[in-house]
């Protein structure tokens, strides 16, 4: 790990760019001393090293290189020019005249003809059907064509190359970002590259990381150029995808002399009739994640139903309505606990009742203690974006999509068709920290701090797995408070919502996809705390000090 760390620091995230900021990047590397061609050249090393350890082919394979006239082309053809060098049957297909080339890749382009690389420029769609067999026959295809700096959809004969590279490549390893794939918004600009595998170069571009761009990337890698740490730092990037150093860093090994009031006392208030398993799983794991003392307010009717269920939660009984969810009264009843607490969680399994819902708000309004509101508690909060900027302690929202449709007054569609956006509007609106639940999991923070969590599977989309990390949350916070650890509330966050995440993909591993339930997540809790780092496969960890892995393709 000692190599690594010399190029790629234990970064708790890995910083999240977009490709303006990669060009501001590049223009501070070529400011410092380092010129533009030493990046390109590092870039094809880095590419180099993927297809021999990833891809595990030895000279004399068959390369296929797909090249644009752009910096991307550039890189292709460096790539190929090393490739060749060691052995590889190395064919480049470029689509463009090499009068039209410029800068860096020119430079490229005259070095791999000199090097004796077979050199094929296309200039017309007619011309491409040449592409077809070389694709079918090559054992790797690198994507080369389109890099960054795409907006529109992809037309011509870069739209039709695209369609034959999907068509007949068997493997598709793809140079920064897949062509036709928008590197800050991951959407898929008419038609897109799917590859296998795809080596980001310097920092990770945000789209990559975000659907449905992941669904094109492959297992993803970042590559280094050789640019310091210090010079991304300088951009100020308050963007990053969480890492399993960041969980080691929230929960740091414990001291032998302490005792359960260290670790944070979590108070989950919620149930309802039919509802009683959410506060409990809520409670359960708050305790799987090391609180120290955790104990569950529900109506007074379901409290022997909770005592049976469970021997480490404590409960409360809360008066409760007619229908027998809570009632405004329990507020009185609950402000001893809720002095108890370290942090107070709200909304598992509460219910809609028109009485429950003005509870939730008198209980946001007067509580002065780190507070995390999920499920039905967001209901409440409708509308009602002062009452929750007014409140002093730190807040964290939880909704799924339909969830902040509410909280905003949106709908569901507009939500999902900007995740990024519309969490990050949210955590100023409300001045709170948001958790936007969905595949990869956005933490935003009102300061525009973002993570985005590349753990968790489509398994978990079933009832309860909300609970549970609501209960990890309040866990987290609690020892992070008790603790006096420095770290941030967003980071404490996103570090619940990678062990979440991992939770769930071990528990895929052994029962699938089909067969998980929110229960399983509970059981596989201790595995992901202990071992964080299974969020890398052991066959993509790190390949050189000089490549990272990044997130898996699950397929």
């Amino acid at each position: 790990m000692e190599l690594l760390e010399t190029v790629f620091p234990l970064l708790t995230s890995l910083p999240l760019v977009t490709a303006e900021e990669s060009r501001q990047l590049d223009a501070l590397a070529e400011g410092a001393g380092i010129p533009s061609i030493v990046l390109m050249e590092n870039a094809a090393l880095r590419l180099a090293e993927v297809v021999g350890q990833h891809f595990e082919l030895d000279p004399p394979k068959r390369i296929v290189v797909v090249a644009g006239r752009g910096n991307n082309g550039g890189d292709g053809m460096a790539l190929a020019r090393h490739l060749h060098n060691i052995g590889f049957q190395v064919q480049v297909f470029l689509l463009s005249s090499p009068d039209d080339l410029k800068g860096d890749a020119a430079v490229n382009y005259r070095a791999a003809v000199n090097f004796g690389v077979p050199v094929q420029p296309i200039a017309s769609a007619d011309q491409l059907s040449s592409l077809i067999e070389p694709l079918r026959r090559a054992d790797l295809v690198v994507d080369a064509l389109l890099g960054t700096g795409i907006s529109g959809e992809v037309r011509g004969i870069y739209a039709t190359a695209i369609s034959l590279l999907n068509e007949h490549a068997s493997r598709v390893l793809a140079v920064d970002v897949p062509s036709g794939i928008h590197s800050e918004t991951g959407e898929v600009c008419g038609v897109a590259v799917r590859a296998d595998a795809t080596v980001t170069l310097g920092a990770v571009k945000l789209g990559l990381v975000l659907f449905p761009a992941a669904e094109f990337v492959g297992d993803l890698f970042v590559g280094s150029l050789g640019i310091p740490l210090a010079l991304l730092e300088r951009l100020g990037i308050r963007r990053f995808i969480a890492t399993p150093e960041l969980v080691v860093r929230v929960l740091p090994p414990r001291h032998p002399n302490t005792h359960k009031g260290d670790y944070g006392r979590v108070l989950i208030v919620g149930g309802a009739p039919g509802m009683t398993g959410a506060p409990l799983m809520a409670g359960k794991a708050a305790l799987r994640c090391g609180a120290g003392l955790v104990q569950v307010a529900i109506p007074q009717s379901l409290n022997l139903a909770v005592e049976a269920a469970t021997m480490e939660v404590m409960s409360f009984p809360l008066p409760e309505t007619e229908t027998g969810t809570i009632a405004p009264e329990a507020l009185t009843v609950l402000a001893p606990r809720l002095q108890w607490a370290d942090v107070v969680a709200i909304g598992c399994g509460i219910s809609r009742h028109e009485r429950t819902q003005t509870f939730v708000r008198q209980l946001v309004a007067q509580v002065d203690k780190p507070l995390v509101v999920d499920a039905d508690g967001l209901i409440a909060l409708s509308g009602q974006r002062e009452l929750v900027r007014r409140r002093l302690a730190p807040t964290v929202l939880t909704p799924h999509p339909g969830e902040m449709a509410a909280l905003l007054q949106t709908t569901t569609e507009a939500v999902q068709r900007d995740r990024v956006g519309t969490a990050l509007k949210a955590a100023r609106e409300f001045n709170a920290l948001i958790a936007l639940k969905g595949a990869r999991t956005l933490v935003a923070a009102p300061d525009g701090t973002l993570f985005v969590n590349p753990t968790g599977n489509a398994g978990m989309a079933s009832g309860g797995s909300g609970d549970v990390l609501t209960g990890m949350i309040g866990a987290l916070m609690a020892q992070v408070q008790c603790r006096n650890l420095p770290v941030s509330l967003a980071e404490t966050v996103a570090a619940a919502v990678f062990l979440h995440g991992l939770a769930g993909d071990i528990g895929s591993w052994e029962k699938g996809e089909v067969a998980l339930v929110a229960g399983d997540l509970l059981e596989h809790l201790p595995r992901a705390i202990n071992e964080p780092e299974l969020a890398w496969p052991l066959t993509l960890r790190p390949l050189s000090p000089f490549l990272r892995f990044v997130v898996r393709w699950q397929r």
